[in-house]
């Protein structure tokens, strides 16, 4: 399984660059909006990735529901076993690329975890806070 990360400026190539170095993914890669170009570099580096992969399976993840970079991608759409996941963040992706093969139920129960690691920490330090005066 391949991932491509996709979003507005360099977000998807820094959390491609954190995946790669500091916990050896392999699989996954980025494309980004520009400035100069818009969505158009995007979508051609990851018509060059698929082109690629054929025969593979490819999760891609953007940064923002119905950013540009979201809405191109559904074009990518029509490519057999292909997903899209929008709001992506550094856990769902680490986590998904631990995976050899995802179907929709195992992105969802992904994706819930993922969101459970988003949390306020100021209210985690005060309920633990509130623990240890018990």
């Amino acid at each position: 399984m391949k991932i491509l990360l996709i979003s507005h400026g360099d977000l998807a190539a820094g959390m491609c660059s954190t995946l790669q170095n500091f916990f050896g993914a392999d699989n996954v890669y980025s494309a980004c909006v520009t400035q100069e170009n818009g969505t158009a570099d995007l979508m051609d580096k990851a018509r060059e990735y698929l082109d690629q992969w054929q025969g593979e399976q490819v999760v891609i993840c953007s940064d923002l529901k119905g950013g540009s970079a979201n809405q191109a991608a559904l074009a990518l759409l029509e490519r057999p076993d292909t997903f899209l996941i929008s709001g992506m963040n550094l856990s769902l992706v680490l986590q998904l690329q631990m995976e050899d093969h995802v179907d929709a139920d195992t992105i969802h129960d992904l994706m819930a975890n993922a969101k459970e690691d988003m949390v306020l920490v100021n209210e985690l330090l005060q309920a633990q806070s509130d623990d240890d005066d018990e």
